[in-house]
């Protein structure tokens, strides 16, 4: 059986105007039984349609913020850098996926972008904007252990493709994000939280597979089982 290839949205210097994306995203898809490619970032509209007719699944990766231009709000001074190259294509593609029902994994940025491609928006900056219910344990979500290490817990809503993928009601993940899913978008649902209440899972029940994580499972995946699920889940629906 032929491997499905998944397209891999493009990170990017800006300093260097080179792209310039971590290999774990190439190596957790690859041992999951595909064939991973990088997208271009300089693409017009019509190109990036055209790409995604060529390819069976894409993954968001995850790298800096999201401008709040793009869910119409003005920039905080906590909000981080901010790539529109990246903003541009990656969003221009989420109509492009939902029309053919490819595949898609986000993963920490890319949760979010596919969330506002969707109509929803963020915490610009979890400290200064989330306020957390009476009684919920403050949560590290900007980890100072290195992202192979897994530092709170994720709470998994049954029903969920999260649940369905893992099998599990709560699992554990590593954090590197001081941004967050806010509004959910349009046939969003949360698939799972941490404890202190912020979204850290979405699907979309509509799709064949449609999920974002805000933790980084391709850190995690080769001694973290619910993390190689997820790869192998995503690849599955590729075929």
């Amino acid at each position: 059986m032929s491997r499905p290839v998944i397209g891999v949205m493009p990170q990017y210097d800006a300093p260097e105007d080179r792209i310039a994306i971590s290999a774990n995203y190439f190596r957790a898809l690859r041992d999951a039984g595909a064939l991973p490619v990088l997208l271009p970032l300089q693409s017009e509209t019509e190109d990036v349609r055209e790409l995604l007719e060529r390819v069976d699944g894409v993954l968001y990766p995850g790298g800096p913020d999201v401008s709040p231009l793009r869910f119409g709000e003005e920039t905080i001074p906590e909000c981080g850098i901010v790539l529109p190259e990246r903003d541009r294509v990656e969003l221009e593609a989420v109509p492009f996926l939902i029309e053919r029902d490819l595949p898609v994994l986000g993963i920490c940025r890319g949760i979010q972008s596919l969330n506002i491609g969707l109509g929803g928006d963020l915490y610009q900056d979890i400290p200064a904007q989330y306020v957390r219910p009476q009684g919920a344990p403050r949560v590290g979500h900007s980890q100072k252990p290195a992202g192979t290490v897994v530092t709170h817990t994720v709470r998994v809503e049954k029903g969920t493709l999260l649940y369905e993928i893992t099998g599990k009601e709560r699992i554990e993940v590593n954090s590197l994000h001081h941004q967050a899913v806010r509004r959910l978008a349009p046939g969003i649902c949360c698939a799972g939280t941490s404890p202190d209440g912020l979204i850290e899972a979405v699907y979309r029940p509509k799709s064949r597979f449609f999920l974002g994580v805000q933790w980084h499972p391709e850190y995690l995946y080769p001694h973290n089982e619910d993390a190689k699920k997820l790869f192998e889940a995503f690849v599955r629906a590729c075929l």
